[in-house]
Formats: structure tokens, sequence, C-alpha cells
């Protein structure tokens, strides 16, 4: 079974950014400040790689120093900011004698003497406002993927727009049970933990999150998106896997591993902007309605993974075993709907 990988650019999208902004950073700051005149002709490239390491900094920073996050958003920034200003200017240090030597043929000790004189205070100040920039930035991209700003900017889904999407409703197995077993507090680290494990399976299989609704994640796909290289069938796979992997840490931490469900299905929904307080991409018509359903009948069949009749006959694959579960009614539904359940081999 030949399952769906991130991709390289969608793996390290974070880095890209960031080199981008901390290479821009530096370029403007180098143009504003002429911080590289000595260097002539190439005055704007020791200002743009320095914005780039500072980018890179973050970035390394951001993953090692995630425990900071514990504390209040202004105080973390704050914190952040100044131990990145530190290993900034301890950067800028080396590539002032780097750039000496090279491009200005100048002795390490005169040009950090020079640097230490003219340029420290205004560096370590710039360092900080960067730094923050930066962590603003990390964090607005966490909150609003790319698709956002483009479809925002680009004035899609202004207007209803009717489309051919795929939706998966992945729903936590015994919510109830769990939460009174761990109290509310531990069960919500519980969900944090699972949907942060999600990732990885999330970005194989190339799905936006619609939402996270208690505990319950709605996944979608465009129709030819989803269905190359069955990436939102093997979605469900990729998921258990994640989960799987962790066993340890769940029970280690949790005392259980946490189960759960999905129901999919595909058809046309109307795509469109809604909120003025709070803009927000919406999905309406009965395609939701009826994955939804579908997704609760996991229990009534003793399975964790339904899927309708068409989804069925779109993907294309001999890597899963579908299993029909006769004709079903569904609640509002005027005629009955096939369903199967699905296996991976």
């Amino acid at each position: 079974m030949e399952l769906p990988k991130i991709p390289f650019f969608r793996k390290y999208s974070l880095v890209f950014k960031a080199i981008v902004i901390g290479g821009l950073i530096g370029l403007f700051y180098t143009i504003l400040s002429d911080a590289g005149k000595e260097y002539e002709s190439l005055k704007i490239l020791p200002g743009t790689l320095i914005g780039i390491s500072i980018g890179f900094i973050v970035i390394i920073f951001e993953k090692s120093l995630s425990w900071l996050n514990n504390y209040s958003f202004i105080g973390s920034i704050i914190l952040k900011a100044l131990i990145y200003s530190v290993f900034i200017v301890l950067f800028l240090l080396l590539f002032v004698v780097f750039f000496s030597e090279i491009l200005s043929h100048v002795s390490y000790e005169k040009a950090l003497t020079k640097y230490i004189h003219e340029r420290l205070v205004k560096d370590f100040v710039f360092s900080i406002g960067a730094s923050i920039l930066m962590i603003l930035f990390l964090e607005v991209s966490s909150l609003l993927n790319s698709r956002f700003f483009y479809n925002y900017f680009t004035g899609k889904y202004h207007r209803p727009t009717q489309e051919e999407r795929i939706f998966m409703f992945v729903d936590v197995k015994s919510s109830t049970t769990m939460a009174e077993q761990l109290g509310d507090v531990l069960y919500s680290r519980l969900l944090q933990d699972l949907f942060n494990d999600f990732t990885d399976a999330i970005l194989a299989s190339r799905a936006d999150v619609y939402q996270y609704a208690g505990d319950e994640i709605i996944l979608t796909w465009k129709t030819d998106a989803g269905l190359k290289e069955n990436r939102c069938l093997y979605c469900f796979y990729l998921l258990k896997e994640s989960i799987k992997n962790k066993e340890e840490y769940y029970l280690q931490h949790y005392n259980l591993v946490p189960k759960f469900k999905a129901g999919m299905h595909i058809g046309k929904a109307v795509t469109t902007w809604v909120g003025k307080v709070k803009k927000e991409i919406v999905y309406h018509g009965d395609l939701l309605n009826t994955t939804s359903r579908i997704q609760c009948k996991c229990n009534e069949l003793n399975h964790d993974f339904v899927v309708s009749e068409a989804i069925k006959n779109a993907v294309k694959t001999s890597s899963v075993t579908f299993k029909h579960q006769g004709e079903i009614v569904l609640r509002g539904k005027a005629h009955p709907m096939k369903l199967y359940t699905v296996d991976f081999l």
C-alpha cells in the first residue's frame, strides 16, 4: 500500500516563510539604515544574509523553547524576543568578522571595536523588533493557513460558490466516559495532543481542517486533490497510525489510548465567506449533514470507518476492502443510502 507523503515544501513551509520574511527584514534594514555602505556594491548582501539567519534562529528556538508558551502571550513574546535578540547579536558579531575579512579586508579586532561602538545598541534594538515581528508572523501563520490569505485577497468565495468536495468527520470514541475519567482539564490536554499528533497525516493527505468542534475534527478536500492517490481514504489510515505510534505516550500520561471513528462522503457544497466581526470560510449544504450522519452510524455498524457509496465509486484502489452494509435510511433523508465499512489491507 503506497501511502501519500508530506510534500517537502509543506513540511518545511514555516522554515521557507521565515527565510523569506527574515531576508526582507534584513534587506529593508540595510536600505533604511545604510548599514552595509562599507561593502560598496555588495552592501545589501550582509543585511539580507543576516535577516535570513534571524529567520533560522527564530524557527530553531520556537521549537526548543516551546515551554515559554506556558506564560501569558505578552510575557512569552517578551521573553522569546530577548533570548532571540542575544543570539541574533552574537550572529551579527560573527558576520561582522566574516564580511570585514572577506569584503573590506579589515582586521577583525578593528571591525569588532568599530561595530561595538557604532552599531551594537542599534542592532540589538532592531533584533528585538525583528524577533517580535517574526514571532507574531509565526503565531498568525498557525492560526490562518496560506489558503486563507490567498482566498481572501483574490476575492475567491466572496460570493457563494458551489463546488464538489469531500468531507470527513472524525470523532473521538467514548468521549463522555473519558472526560469523566480524566476530568475536564486533563481531557482537554488529551484532545490537544491528539489533534497535534494528527498533523502529519493531515499534511500528507493534503486535507484542509475546516473546524475543530469539541472532540471532533472536520477535514475537507477539493475532489481532485482528495481523490488523487486516494489521499482522502488513506488519511484515516494515517490518522490511526499516528496514534498507534504514540500509544506509550498516551498510556504514560493518560492511562489510555484514544480511539476515534470517521464518516466520509462526497458531493456538492456551497463555499463562501461569512461574518464581519470574525471572517471565516464556511461550507453550506446537505453534504455536511449527510457526512455527519454517516459518521454517527459507526457505532451502530461496529466499525471505525464508514463511507458512502459515492466515495466507494469515486476511489480506485485495491488496497482496501469495502463491505456493503445494506440499504440504510439516514435521519432526514428521503431515500435510503448505501453505506460501506472500510478495511485496509
